[in-house]
């Protein structure tokens, strides 16, 4: 699929005392991205249009849908619109193995993901903790690695420089070392883009630690529990 630009340029005009200036910015954009859930359930994600295949997989995974990609049948992705600012992204996937009490969840979902908040569609707690186990791992990590992991994240983020508006989501090894960095203007969504992201490239979660730039809100630390992250650290800014 095309991709939409994630950023666009315009000019702004800003003031200082009683002097103004224009000056060249740069808006993040945001998309609508439709998910069809066996050609019947719709879930609307207002996002960031990038790695959409890793958020939509990582999107069904945290919240309990699926355990592993290969759980499904298909998945088909296309633009509707020729511009981001008429169109949106459709996703369709199909999941055999998708229960009637998970249908159910579907249905309570069906209303609007917004991207700043990831459980707001919801009718109640019901449901929120599908798929949950209590993470095995015992990983360590130092105060001092963890102290340097926002720095490490700062420098990981384009689309935050270029805008000041993205959250991220990164993975850390034990030492501080990067695996990888996503963005999204939703929080939420950027932590769906990183964990779909150790599930398409088969990634190891259990011995690293999982780092937002956002709050660390219900539905962020359930999503990182669902993943099996030992460790979640998470900047309020």
């Amino acid at each position: 699929m095309d991709q939409w630009n994630t950023s666009n340029e315009l000019v702004s005009l800003t003031c200082s005392g009683e002097r103004f200036a224009k000056v060249k910015s740069y808006l993040l954009e945001e998309v609508p991205l439709e998910i069809v859930i066996n050609q019947t359930r719709s879930v609307l994600i207002m996002c960031t249009p990038s790695s959409i295949r890793e958020l939509v997989i990582g999107f069904l995974f945290t919240e309990g849908y699926i355990k592993e990609p290969s759980d499904i049948d298909y998945y088909g992705e296309e633009r509707v619109g020729e511009q981001a600012g008429s169109g949106y992204i459709k996703v369709e996937v199909k999941l055999p193995g998708l229960d009637k009490e998970s249908e159910k969840g579907l249905v309570e979902f069906a209303r609007a993901s917004f991207s700043s908040c990831g459980i707001c569609g919801k009718e109640g707690y019901a449901g929120l903790d599908r798929g949950l186990e209590r993470v095995k791992s015992h990983q360590r990590f130092s105060m001092g690695v963890l102290m340097r992991l926002p720095e490490a994240l700062k420098q990981s983020q384009p689309l935050y420089t270029q805008t000041g508006a993205a959250h991220a989501a990164a993975i850390f090894t034990p030492n501080g070392g990067l695996v990888s960095t996503r963005e999204d203007l939703g929080r939420h969504n950027a932590l769906d883009k990183a964990i779909g992201m150790t599930l398409l490239e088969g990634i190891r979660r259990d011995d690293k630690a999982l780092l937002s730039s956002g709050r660390a809100s219900l539905e962020m630390i359930l999503k990182a529990a669902r993943a099996g992250f030992p460790i979640f650290v998470a900047i309020s800014r």
